[in-house]
């Protein structure tokens, strides 16, 4: 087991312990995100052979800003070391945040071969720019949608692949929660939300995209990429409007047990939690989801 996948599941691990709440791990995970920060940017600067591996036809794609971009080229080494190697890593950055060549990191600027690619966008949709531009260009691929900032084991890509050819149907997910309602029927809080780590069949998940979503755009309604209704409804939450566009669709949705994330550390981060969750931005947004079509999505 390399370095990279022994703290991602081990950190995994520490969601929950027989008769222990949330909190008692705290020190643990703490520990290991302090090893992952000053071990893993080393051991995934050194060279790693490609050859040899099964390659699919899979195209991952997420997006970056200024606050974050240092450190994506982790993320990229994350993706070029999986045992199942896609066929493309689109990196999508906005004209506005990244106006010359020298404002993107050498880091990642040298690391663009056949397989991971920066593609330039005008104007800046935020976090949308993760699903909107691939699913325009590449509409009957499966696409793989991750985050920025998240280290990710070098079979997270392989055991998503295979779910998928178990369940064609669906929609899969490596992260996500359980929607939850009060005895009425009524949407509870985001932040009463139950989080899920386990594998899960149920109606009611919901999946954070960045944590690895495997879906084809085809499969979904033309409205996910009705960018001004996307970005109307759901300002910074693409999830919202993906996961909206899923149950538009009548889609079932897996979860693979994938546990916590290891996050990658940086400085001075900036976080669309921050305001989605901490200042209650999800509950707005889902419930603009329900008013723009006029119905109960969730």
């Amino acid at each position: 087991m390399t370095i990279l996948n022994l703290l991602v599941k081990s950190y995994a691990r520490l969601n929950y312990y027989p008769g222990l709440p949330f909190w008692a791990l705290t020190p643990f995970r703490k520990v290991l995100r302090f090893i992952a920060k000053h071990i893993l940017p080393s051991y995934m600067a050194k060279p790693t052979n490609h050859e040899h591996k099964q390659m699919t036809d899979i195209i991952v794609s997420f997006t970056s800003f200024p606050a974050r971009i240092d450190n994506v080229w982790q993320v990229v080494e994350c993706m070029m070391r999986q045992t199942y190697l896609p066929h493309k890593i689109l990196l999508w950055l906005s004209k506005e945040q990244f106006p010359t060549p020298d404002s993107i990191p050498a880091s990642l600027r040298q690391r663009e071969n056949d397989i991971f690619q920066i593609r330039m966008v005008d104007g800046d949709i935020r976090s949308h720019k993760k699903y909107y531009y691939v699913s325009k260009e590449y509409p009957d691929s499966l696409i793989f949608l991750i985050d920025d900032d998240i280290y990710y084991d070098t079979q997270i890509l392989e055991r998503t692949v295979k779910a998928h050819e178990e369940n064609p149907e669906a929609v899969i997910c490596n992260y996500g929660y359980h929607v939850t309602y009060d005895t009425d029927g009524n949407l509870k809080p985001y932040n009463k939300w139950t989080h899920e780590t386990g594998t899960s069949y149920s109606p009611d998940l919901f999946f954070g995209s960045g944590g690895g979503t495997l879906f084809r755009p085809s499969d979904l309604p033309p409205d996910l990429t009705d960018i001004d209704s996307a970005l109307s409804c759901c300002p910074i939450a693409d999830d919202i409007w993906l996961n909206t566009m899923v149950r538009l669709a009548g889609r079932p949705i897996v979860m693979l047990r994938n546990g916590i994330i290891l996050p990658i550390f940086n400085a001075n981060n900036v976080e669309l939690r921050t305001q989605n969750q901490d200042q209650s931005k999800n509950d707005q947004q889902l419930q603009a989801v329900n008013s723009h079509y006029k119905q109960q999505i969730f």
